[in-house]
């Protein structure tokens, strides 16, 4: 009788002890299903924080001056969710389809390229907006891309989006975003660029420019925009600037289309962006017409 009530109490402590388990496993799987509903409610509220912002920037460049819209960045906050957005003139970049030879070749170089993969980079580039198929020495043609694994055909004409650029031989993902992206655009409608808005990322990499001089131009314009060319060669000569890299600079834009770039934050460490480029045209109350939306998700943690 003993021995039976011995093993009959092993087999109640087992059972125990496998209820035990299965109330544990239960719990924590009810605690990640609960996680992930928040992680999902969080990443929509950041997603529409995100919208918000967007949308707010496009109301100040529809009624409000340019330089206004682009002074500060726009945020809001609700609760625990909030959005920063800054709108940026595609003026401020290189016109891809303007860029001379030299300065293109000089932007890559300096955008950490070696002699080699920046002349074939840049010819390559010449080489798909010039309307003839005769390579360059270092470029490519319509008989390079045919021959690749996915064929692409070579435009043969002025760049239509700067995304075009990754199909360029020579160019890697790491090249388009790291460089290529923050540099140039379509959108310039001239070989200028205009200096109040070139990203500090530009400016550094621009021939004759150091780091200094770039973060000098910055930090200047933030306090007081330059009004004039003469303004602008006198401050680069200066920064040390030599007076040929100061002749690709305005102060007066040509192109009217602007990016729009909004994070939203939700929850504490859920961020959600919307990168949406524009182009405003007319007076006083403006048309803001939408050329290019794109959502993306922040793999930034945000503490």
């Amino acid at each position: 009788m003993r021995g039976s009530r011995g093993i009959a109490q092993l087999v109640v402590l087992w059972a125990m002890l496998l209820l035990g388990i299965m109330a544990m496993s239960f719990s924590f799987a009810m605690r990640t299903e609960a996680l992930a509903a928040r992680n999902g409610v969080d990443s929509a509220r950041a997603y529409y924080q995100a919208r918000t912002g967007v949308n707010r920037a496009i109301f100040q460049l529809s009624v409000s001056p340019i330089d206004n819209a682009l002074r500060e960045p726009l945020k809001g906050e609700e609760d625990d969710a909030s959005y920063e957005t800054r709108i940026a003139s595609e003026s401020g970049k290189i016109d891809v389809n303007f860029v001379t030879e030299t300065v293109l070749k000089d932007v890559l170089r300096n955008g950490g390229l070696s002699t080699e993969d920046a002349e074939r980079v840049g010819d390559s580039i010449l080489d798909w907006r010039d309307a003839d198929d005769m390579p360059r020495p270092n470029g490519a043609e319509d008989a390079h891309y045919a021959s690749l694994p996915a064929p692409v055909k070579i435009r043969n004409g002025k760049f239509v989006s700067v995304d075009e650029l990754l199909s360029v031989n020579g160019v890697t993902p790491d090249l388009f975003v790291r460089l290529l992206s923050k540099a140039f655009t379509v959108h310039g409608a001239s070989p200028s660029v205009d200096i109040n808005s070139a990203p500090a990322a530009l400016l550094r990499v621009l021939p004759g420019f150091t780091r200094r001089a770039a973060d000098a131009v910055v930090s200047r314009r933030e306090e007081n925009p330059f009004r004039s060319p003469a303004e602008v060669a006198e401050y680069l000569a200066d920064a040390g600037v030599p007076p040929a890299a100061a002749a690709i600079f305005t102060t007066s834009p040509q192109g009217r289309v602007y990016t729009i770039t909004s994070v939203g934050k939700a929850g504490g460490k859920t961020a959600r962006g919307v990168e949406c480029r524009v182009e405003v045209s007319g007076a006083g109350t403006k048309t803001v017409k939408i050329l290019r939306w794109m959502d993306f998700l922040s793999l930034e943690e945000v503490v």
